[in-house]
């Protein structure tokens, strides 16, 4: 007789831990770290690891015949923290989310980042920049950006001759 046949899957349960959970956070938070490089801590090192390294909020842009609209998640972050400016075709998004003040040794996972953060978003050039408005709200900052009149598309009509 041989030794009994191990069931992997029972063996993981058991552990708590699934493997493909385990690799797939793993390789996001690899993809994270490669997309928003900065300083990072060394081990051992104390402090915020969330603080000094930047964070870049999601962007959603869209358009309508009338105007562009950027939608960005700014979660926890002040809307006096946050400033708007135009520069060669790009909305330019900055602002600051500060770190919660708990105590280090009360935290005892922290994934969240803080500190500065920057997008830039290219806009067209038919962009009324003096009519242009932005809200938040629940963290969601939307950015309106009407076109000029004169950029507007209009349609000819076609007449029967």
């Amino acid at each position: 007789m041989g030794r009994p046949r191990m069931n992997w899957s029972d063996h993981w349960r058991r552990e708590g831990r699934i493997p493909f959970d385990m690799l797939q956070t793993e390789f996001k938070r690899f993809v994270e770290d490669y997309l928003q490089p900065g300083p990072q801590r060394e081990p051992g090192q104390r402090g915020e690891p969330g603080v000094d390294r930047p964070w870049i909020p999601p962007v959603d842009v869209y358009e309508t015949p009338e105007e562009t609209v950027v939608v960005v998640e700014l979660p926890g972050v002040d809307a006096s923290q946050v400033e708007l400016s135009v520069a060669d075709g790009l909305l330019i998004i900055r602002g600051t989310r500060a770190p919660d003040d708990r105590p280090e040794d009360q935290v005892q996972v922290r994934e969240r980042r803080f500190g500065s953060f920057l997008r830039q978003v290219p806009v067209a050039t038919e962009v009324d920049f003096d009519a242009a408005r932005a809200e938040t709200v629940n963290g969601v900052l939307t950015i309106r950006l009407p076109r000029r009149r004169s950029a507007a598309p209009r349609t000819i009509p076609v007449r029967p001759g």
